[in-house]
């Protein structure tokens, strides 16, 4: 086998459902997200995973995402769409 085929290798895991539980879900659960996402469940599944990781694993990484610099945010800030119109001070009390 070569190395691509080993790095493309299917694996399955096998997933007990259980009743939804502050660390459990149910497969009903699991089919109302799918549905509300236009997701296969295993889209979800792996959708949820992905987001798991990102809070987990890098949540507090500073390697992952290092902090914007001045100079980003600027140029960020340049393309946000400009406000039209103006604020009515009536309208707010």
């Amino acid at each position: 086998m070569s190395m691509t085929a080993d790095t493309t290798r299917k694996e399955a895991l096998l997933l007990n459902f259980k009743d939804d539980t502050l660390t459990t879900v149910s497969r009903r659960t699991l089919r109302h997200i799918a549905k509300a996402l236009g997701f296969s469940e295993t889209q979800a599944v792996h959708f949820a995973l992905a987001r798991l990781r990102e809070e987990a694993l890098r949540a507090g990484s500073e390697e992952a995402y290092p902090p914007l610099t001045r100079a980003q945010l600027a140029a960020i800030r340049s393309h946000e769409p400009k406000r039209e119109g103006r604020v009515v001070s009536s309208l707010l009390k």
